[in-house]
């Protein structure tokens, strides 16, 4: 793997996009009209510190159906969904790019569990699994139709960490925590990075979908796991957002991600 540098960088990868329609749209309590841009980013992001790496939000199509399909074969076919625009890169190569394997990686997180977020944890088996028990839980719980076990059976026994409190500071110095956000998902999550040029950022997984939900002061959608759950970590990331003047960056948000630099270009 590479030099680790000195300061914590951010690479970020493109991990396609979801094309929502009309219904899809509205459930998130806005409108075609109020949205302008309809699409969905789906961004995978690395974070490289002095002391290790992690990876967060693992992108929506599995690496071996997208090298499938490359093949003219069909791949995993709960993968995906038609919606989703046709993946040309694989995460692995976009690792490889920077000089990494899977195996390099410290750790791995996901904002939570639902299939556009986690499809490529197979490949981070090797690393150490940053977790929350009610989100662990809620992957493996019988008759769940907002995940995909294919997607994530073989880190079943990886090595993890139980995220048993709001915060967790992953290495330790303050550049990289992760903030408990339930109510999307029962363990849902945010990431908080304090970066030496940048600033502080926050990757904020699903807390919203759309910048107007946030803008218009929408209330979360009925199709949350828990609606009072996130109307509430909504208010308290606000206020934690404003508090510590951290910017929030929206990972669905099409029009924001198209501005933001691609790996191998970083932030640092």
């Amino acid at each position: 793997a590479p030099k680790a540098p000195n300061t914590p960088r951010l690479y970020i990868f493109d991990c396609r996009l979801i094309n929502v329609n009309r219904a899809g749209i509205e459930r998130y309590k806005v409108t075609p009209e109020e949205v302008g841009e309809t699409r969905f980013s789906v961004p995978c992001f690395l974070v490289v510190h002095p002391k290790g790496t992690l990876m967060w939000d693992l992108g929506i199509v599995p690496d071996d159906t997208v090298e499938a399909r490359a093949r003219g074969e069909q791949g995993n076919t709960t993968a995906t969904s038609a919606a989703v625009a046709p993946v040309t890169r694989t995460l692995t190569s976009q690792l490889a790019q920077l000089g990494y394997r899977p195996s390099d990686i410290t750790y791995f997180a996901f904002s939570h569990a639902h299939v556009d977020h986690n499809a490529n944890a197979n490949l981070f088996a090797a690393s150490t699994w940053l977790a929350r028990p009610a989100e662990r839980a809620f992957m493996w719980q019988e008759g769940n139709t907002r995940v995909n076990r294919t997607f994530f059976e073989s880190i079943r026994t990886s090595k993890s960490i139980s995220l048993d409190r709001d915060e967790y500071d992953v290495f330790g110095d303050g550049t990289v925590v992760l903030k408990a956000a339930p109510g999307h998902s029962p363990g849902h999550q945010v990431l908080v990075l304090n970066l030496a040029t940048t600033g502080r950022v926050m990757i904020a997984g699903d807390l919203y979908h759309y910048p107007q939900e946030r803008t218009l002061k929408r209330p979360p959608p009925d199709t949350e796991f828990n609606v009072e759950q996130s109307a509430s970590s909504r208010v308290m990331i606000e206020e934690y957002l404003k508090k510590t003047k951290t910017e929030i960056w929206i990972e669905h948000d099409f029009v924001h991600n198209a501005t933001l630099r691609k790996s191998p270009q970083y932030y640092e």
